[in-house]
Parts: structure tokens; sequence; C-alpha cells
């Protein structure tokens, strides 16, 4: 299989074990299970309450440095937990990145059911309470710490397939990737976490926004906008290209590794997207 997403060093568990107790003695007898891998990193549960991550990919290696840099002054500020790194793993001759691992969050991926209208509602009402919380944060002390801009371009039009001049909304921190797999919900189909914030960045909401067309249907829009509050037409617009473009790119994504979940969860998004319009 090729693929952007296939690994230049693939870590398995023995090679996790092997990195995390050379740093971290104090898990030598500590279990270590495989627990995730996705575009960038592969995931370890060690002794069923700690989540490794490690960097497979040349590319990720700066996005594990920006959690590890940035969550901790972030995560005490949100609705919602997110990974809080307390192990920082460096760069060695065995492993030319760093990793990081922090305390289990509770919760499944939301791309792991097909949620029912009640909870799509209950999510409208959690989302924009997140996302408004993150997007009212101070950014000036995560720019010193080292947080940057759309790096990668990604609401340009060009990437987003139109001929017109780019956003120039004022910029806020974003996570930068959200939709359904970086989504947490509880045993009550309830949003409980938010994961995966390698793609943390300043940039126009209208990066996050798009999870609003991703996982509620049109119906729901006006009462997540009721709480997150006003936003301007072009951003919106641009959030929802974004949205497509996003789900595109990830169905492809989930039907070459066989994600039969996420490819499920994605579909939806795109028709989610698609009645907007």
């Amino acid at each position: 299989m090729s693929g952007p997403w296939v690994p230049e060093i693939a870590v398995d568990a023995a090679l996790a074990r092997a990195l995390i107790t050379a740093q971290f003695p104090a898990f030598a007898e500590a279990s270590v299970a495989p627990f995730g891998s996705g575009w960038d990193n592969a995931a370890f549960l060690v002794d069923g309450r700690i989540v490794f991550r490690f960097p497979q990919r040349a590319v990720a290696a700066p996005l594990i440095e920006r959690e590890i840099a940035l969550l901790p002054l972030i995560a005490p500020h949100l609705p919602l937990p997110v990974p809080n790194p307390q192990y920082a793993g460096a760069a060695s001759a065995r492993f030319p990145w760093r990793f990081a691992g922090y305390e289990r969050l509770a919760g499944v991926t939301s791309c792991t059911r097909v949620l029912p209208e009640s909870a799509l509602a209950a999510l409208a009402d959690a989302l924009a309470r997140f996302l408004r919380a993150l997007h009212d944060l101070d950014a000036s002390p995560l720019l010193a710490r080292g947080l940057l801009g759309d790096t990668i371009a990604k609401i340009s039009p060009e990437r987003l397939g139109i001929d017109e001049p780019p956003l120039e909304d004022a910029p806020r921190v974003v996570h930068g990737d959200l939709y359904a797999r970086h989504l947490l919900i509880d045993d009550d189909d309830r949003l409980c976490g938010v994961i995966d914030w390698g793609d943390l960045h300043y940039a126009s909401p209208a990066v996050d926004l798009a999870a609003v067309y991703l996982l509620l249907p049109p119906a729901l829009h006006a009462r997540f906008f009721a709480i997150y509050g006003e936003v301007a037409p072009r951003v919106l617009r641009f959030a929802r290209l974004r949205a497509r473009h996003h789900a595109q790119y990830t169905l492809d994504y989930a039907r070459r590794i066989g994600d039969i979940r996420l490819a499920r969860a994605v579909e939806r998004g795109l028709a989610f997207t698609a009645a907007s319009e």
C-alpha cells in the first residue's frame, strides 16, 4: 500500500516498550498494548492508563513537539478534557523524534458509532461551547511558546478550488483537524473529550467550523450558532468548502486502509455538507 500515511519508521509494541522504558524506567514492568494509529502517529496504552504517541513520519515530528509545548497551556481553559502530556520523550539514537505520553481520556471516537438525532442535538451544544472557549483563548502566551499560523494553507482558495481572495478574518487559536475521529463520546453518546492536537495553530476559525458541516445536519446549525455566536457568511462558506475537501481525502484514506466505520462517518459528513449547500 502506498500513500502519505505510510510510516517511514513503523513503531510496534516492542519498539514502543524499549523507547518508553529507556527514558521512563517506572514503566519497566508495565503492559504496552497497541491503542490505534492514524496518518502520522502510532499510539500505545501503557499500564492500562497512559497513552504514548509516536510519530511515524518526519513530517509528524513537529506536531508532537507542538502538543508537548502547548497543550499544558490550553488544557486548563477548555470545557472538555484534552490530552495534557506528562511524559515527553527525547529523540535518541534508536528513534529520531520526540514522543509523548498522557493520561488516557475516557470515551471512544465518535466515528465508531452512528449517533441518533437526540445525541446530535446534544453534540451541537457541547461542540459550540467547546469551540467558543477555544477560539476565545488569549493567543499571546501560545505564540510566545511557538504557536504558528496556517503553514500548510488548510483553507487557501487554491486548496479549496476557488478563484477568490483568501479569508482575512481575525485569527484564533484553532484545533486544526476537527472531525469524527478526534472527538470522544461517552456511553451516553455525549461529547467527552477532544484529541489529536498536532495541527493546533493560529488562523481563521473557519478551519474548525468545518466540523459543524461534517458532524451536524443542517437542521442543527442554528442551534450550534445560537451558542457559538454569529459568524460572517464568507467565513461559513470557507468552512463548508473546507469540510467538503477534508471529507473527500479522509474518505479516500478510510477506504484504502479498510476502516469501515470511519468511512461511514465521513460519508455521513459529506451528506450533511452537501445538504448545507
